[in-house]
């Protein structure tokens, strides 16, 4: 009969285990590659097909008002979706800053805060010294792009269509796919 408890206990724990595991680990590619059902207005770059970015226009911290469809035909944009509680986010910023002032002549980033207060954004950024534009995003932009977590990153080609959706961190070799 000990015995028999033990297994239950043990398989109690994997099942525990497994669930928070995938919880945790970040999207799976299910995940990130985002649904179009119920609305045509979902991107979903996994296709095959070319998909093209929702428009949005939100309000960045200075005070300028960022249309997505503005940078169609002029340069790709990098859509960052994040928030300043986000570790992984705290960790990308400052290298994402670095590879937009190298690149900031052929590739916009707008970095798009999930839903907070503008001072403790604007506290956040200029502590880092973050000058990409950083608009705040009260759910909108987020559905309208499924983006389900942060630290996820949009790559959208000059044409305005989806290239890719990357969950986690970027490097230069996401700067350089947007330039082919």
């Amino acid at each position: 009969m000990k015995t028999y408890a033990w297994v239950i206990v043990g398989v109690i724990v994997l099942v525990i285990g497994g669930i928070i595991w995938k919880n945790f680990s970040g999207p799976s590619a299910s995940d990130s590659a985002v649904s179009t059902s119920g609305s045509s207005n979902n991107v979903q770059p996994s296709t095959g097909s070319a998909t093209t970015a929702p428009d949005f226009s939100l309000t960045s911290l200075t005070g300028t008002t960022i249309h997505l469809a503005d940078y169609r035909g002029k340069k790709p944009v990098i859509l960052d979706f994040w928030a300043t509680w986000c570790p992984n986010c705290r960790r990308d910023m400052p290298r994402l800053n670095e590879l937009y002032n190298k690149y900031k002549d052929k590739v916009e980033v707008i970095g798009v805060d999930l839903q907070e207060d503008k001072g403790t954004v604007s506290d956040f950024i200029t502590s880092r010294g973050i000058n990409f534009p950083i608009v705040i995003d009260q759910g909108d932009v987020a559905n309208q792009y499924s983006a389900r977590y942060t630290n996820t990153h949009v790559l959208v080609k000059k044409d305005g269509t989806v290239l890719q959706v990357i969950p986690g961190d970027i490097d230069e070799n996401v700067f350089q796919s947007l330039l082919l």
